[in-house]
């Protein structure tokens, strides 16, 4: 497994020639980084959370480009032409999401940190649940 794993090709700098550690450093904030890369025997498994529900659907966002670059990641290369699905961990189940995941063929799951209950006590409650679960039957979903 790979923490915060990179994910793409590196930004073209706008100067040629070599770079310094410095400008290097500057270049990888507009990189592209997943939370993290599971390299199975059958696939690679690439992993997105999201804590409040308001983020549900950036996250789904965000699986559908890091899962096309994947085969484009300098550092995955040995495991090029195996198959790679995205999987989203969200700590409440939410209907729209899941359905719009499963439409997308990204995996959802239900995953809550340890430290879940001291941070929905310091946000909002309404980002604790789910938004507008009715609107699932709408898209297909249960």
């Amino acid at each position: 497994m790979i923490y915060h794993c990179r994910l793409g090709t590196w930004p073209t700098p706008l100067t040629a020639g070599e770079l310094t550690e410095e400008e290097q450093a500057m270049l990888r904030v507009r990189m592209r980084w997943a939370d993290a890369v599971v390299l199975l025997p059958d696939k690679i498994l690439v992993v997105e959370g999201k804590l409040r529900a308001s983020e549900f659907l950036k996250g789904l966002g965000e699986l559908q480009l890091y899962v096309h670059l994947v085969p484009h990641t300098e550092e995955l290369l040995a495991w090029k032409g195996t198959p790679v699905v995205g999987r989203l961990l969200i700590p409440i189940s939410d209907p729209v999401v899941e359905a719009i995941a499963r439409q997308q063929r990204i995996e959802t799951a239900v995953y809550k940190p340890k430290f879940w209950r001291e941070f929905i006590t310091a946000i909002q409650p309404r980002q604790a649940r789910a938004i507008r679960p009715e609107e699932a039957q709408l898209l297909g979903g249960e």
